[in-house]
């Protein structure tokens, strides 16, 4: 299977669910491989990644870390959406339980 037919895969950077609440905001953001193939790079990116800004008192060494890596732009979107409601509804969720 060449580069071109291998499909590409969806990544997700956390174990659990509750490690997005970790975050208080998240982006989409276009990553192009430097080192690829010459019949691959068409201008396009390689992935999309959903990055997540950490909220504060959450502590680690940068402000923002990957969250996911999607093969389309759409997904990638879709995702970080899903992730802001989750972190939004998430105080009225554990209300309710």
């Amino acid at each position: 299977m060449n580069a071109q037919t291998q499909p590409k895969m969806t990544m997700f950077y956390f174990d659990s669910l509750e490690k997005i609440r970790d975050y208080d905001s998240f982006r989409v953001k276009a990553v192009y491989l430097s080192h690829s193939e010459p019949q691959c790079n068409d201008g396009r990116p390689n992935f999309y990644s959903v990055i997540g800004h950490l909220r504060p008192g959450v502590q680690f060494e940068y402000p923002e870390f990957p969250v996911a890596d999607f093969p389309s732009e759409g997904y990638a979107r879709m995702f970080a959406e899903l992730c802001e409601q989750y972190i939004k509804d998430f105080p009225a969720m554990s209300q309710t339980a």
